[in-house]
C-alpha cells in the first residue's frame, strides 16, 4: 500500500482525472458539503441556493487550480 503524499493527490486531480470528472467531483463535493447541513436547517430552497454556490464555488476553485498552480508545479521555471 503506497503512502499518502500531497504530491501525488495534485498530480491525480490535475493529471488523472478528466476535466470533466474533476469539475463535477468538486461541485458535488461543494454541494453536499454546503447544501446538506443547510437542508435540514433552512429546507431544500436555501439548500439549492446555497449548494449550487458551493458547488460552482468549488468548480471554479479547480479550474484557478489547473489554470495557475499546476503548471507551476510542473513547470517551476515559468513563475519568476
Amino acid at each position: 500500500m503506497s503512502e499518502f503524499s500531497l504530491s501525488a493527490l495534485l498530480e491525480f486531480i490535475g493529471h488523472d482525472l478528466s476535466p470533466v470528472r474533476a469539475v463535477l467531483a468538486f461541485f458535488l463535493i461543494g454541494y453536499l458539503v454546503v447544501g446538506l447541513p443547510v437542508h435540514f436547517r433552512q429546507g431544500a430552497a436555501s439548500r439549492d441556493i446555497w449548494g449550487t454556490a458551493a458547488g460552482v464555488t468549488m468548480a471554479a476553485i479547480y479550474a484557478a487550480f489547473i489554470i495557475g498552480v499546476y503548471p507551476a508545479l510542473h513547470h517551476p521555471g515559468l513563475m519568476h
